[in-house]
């Protein structure tokens, strides 16, 4: 059998005479760790105003009357010190305790591989679904369930699951050696078939391959899921960290999408009017609701859990390492103070001409005053290692070329680029500068950058014609905290090394 992550919501009238069942669907995503309450900051009127967290999760599902589903769409840790114990584990231990019906996976959960990802589906108490990842045999990989049925309400419930097929630029190739990602939308019709063939009569895709924009050409999302493949009552979907406030609606199926946004700030609430003769879905509707503990509650088995967890770590990343005189924060279209600041701790640590780093690993931007290591921690969340290259200008200038087209804009120091950003692969740049003169395609330069990023991540092949390739054991965010313990008045570094061009 094979298995998806969408859910097909049909709009049709109900006969008055009918009588329904009504399945409430609470759906999380892209949690990355984020298992504990903390400040609201910008996210409501008061700043301090504790938000989130598993506690008020958890308060808030055991409110929910009548029968109901909890599901997760992937990217559990990877993104603060207590959802990388265990390697994950505590974060799993936390979806056993709330009490999850089903999760699929996202990237993130191959970040360690392959048998820490095999401890943490064992662990798990939930089935672990996903039909699209398949082993060097041609055999779906044994590491998760294609797809299952469950009984909700008197209603048979198919869920399945899908990943990314775009794991070669999101992970190390040693983490998913020997599996390949088959296309969503395929594996996705003999999903929905099985399941149906197995008497589900509600179909639910819970999918980690993203929301792509409306009208997008060539990006195979849940939106192009939700319209290539009948049958799918609903896509729980995760990866783009999307808050679909009421969800979106396919015109041609009438699937319904939903995503939740990220760092488990709200949980998704769906609500399926069933019809009971029939078991089909004929009414859907979505809203995101945010975990105010002082509104929804703090369930306490599961505050203490997580406060554990907090005292594991807190001793270590709560010191204050230094102070930020302003703001630096990140910018996915541009040169970004956090971008500069990073990038230059880099170079001056490797004594390199110039420094590369991927916007997409930049997870959280460093506010006004104290920095901790926490904070460090959530702004370079990944163990990515600083690699030293000696690399030819041609070269360099396709590494600049390529780092400024993608979708969240590499990071430099050293260079100074005027680039037009949606001119074709190879043609971006209009000047590139490194050290304040004229790259050079025949001289030498020194790089630093991170080993993801060598190994081929985010795409990036023009590291592989490096002439040397020194992998340091220093991971880039202790790199970070050092330079912060060295430079302890953070301040932004002058803006003009990433210069737009026009179109």
């Amino acid at each position: 059998m094979k298995a998806w992550a969408c859910l097909v919501l049909l709009a049709v009238s109900l006969p008055a005479h009918a009588r329904s069942v009504r399945i409430t669907v609470l759906h999380t995503n892209d949690i990355h760790g984020w298992i504990m309450p903390r400040a609201a900051g910008t996210y409501g009127a008061d700043p301090g105003r504790p938000i989130g967290g598993a506690a008020a999760l958890a308060a808030y599902v055991k409110k929910v009357r009548g029968p109901k589903l909890l599901l997760d769409s992937g990217d559990w840790f990877q993104g603060t010190p207590e959802g990388t114990i265990r390697a994950g584990g505590s974060v799993v231990d936390v979806f056993n305790a709330v009490g999850y019906d089903a999760l699929t996976v996202g990237n993130h959960e191959f970040d360690n591989g392959l048998p820490a990802l095999q401890g943490l589906v064992q662990a798990a108490r939930a089935p672990v679904v996903c039909s699209n990842v398949y082993g060097a045999d041609g055999a779906r990989s044994s590491l998760f369930q294609p797809g299952i049925i469950k009984e909700v309400g008197g209603v048979k419930v198919g869920i399945f699951g899908l990943l990314t097929g775009n794991m070669k630029n999101l992970s190390f190739p040693d983490n998913i050696a020997g599996l390949t990602f088959r296309r969503g939308v395929d594996e996705a019709k003999d999903a929905v078939a099985a399941l149906r063939a197995q008497g589900a009569t509600v179909v639910i895709a819970l999918s980690h391959q993203g929301l792509e924009p409306p009208g997008a050409a060539g990006l195979e999302g849940d939106r192009f899921l939700a319209e290539h493949v009948a049958g799918i009552d609903l896509i729980v979907g995760g990866h783009t960290h999307t808050a679909l406030k009421q969800g979106a609606r396919d015109p041609v199926h009438g699937t319904l999408i939903v995503q939740a946004g990220t760092e488990l700030l709200r949980v998704g609430v769906v609500g399926l009017e069933v019809d009971s003769r029939t078991g089909r879905v004929v009414k859907s509707s979505a809203r995101l609701a945010d975990l105010w503990p002082d509104q929804t509650g703090s369930d306490p088995a599961l505050a203490k859990v997580v406060a554990g967890l907090n005292r594991e770590v807190s001793a270590a990343y709560d010191v204050v390492l230094a102070t930020a005189g302003a703001a630096l924060t990140r910018n996915r279209d541009g040169e970004s103070a956090l971008g500069d600041w990073m990038t230059d701790c880099e170079r001056r640590w490797a004594g390199a001409d110039l420094a590369v780093q991927n916007g997409g690993s930049i997870r959280a931007d460093i506010p006004a005053g104290p920095v901790t290591l926490r904070r460090l921690f959530e702004v370079m969340p990944f163990d990515n290692r600083v690699v030293k290259l000696v690399m030819k200008g041609k070269d360099v200038r396709s590494v600049l070329d390529h780092g400024v087209g993608l979708a969240r804009m590499a990071q430099i120091s050293g260079a100074e680029v005027s680039y037009r950003r949606r001119a074709p692969e190879g043609r971006r740049l209009t000047q590139a500068k490194v050290a304040g003169r004229e790259l050079v395609d025949e001289s030498t330069y020194t790089v630093a950058t991170v080993d993801f990023l060598v190994k081929g991540g985010d795409d990036f092949t023009a590291f592989a014609a490096a002439q040397s390739a020194d992998f340091t054991k220093t991971m880039l965010r202790d790199l970070l905290r050092d330079c912060a313990l060295e430079r302890p008045s953070i301040q932004p570094p002058p803006a003009s090394r990433l210069v737009p061009a026009g179109d």
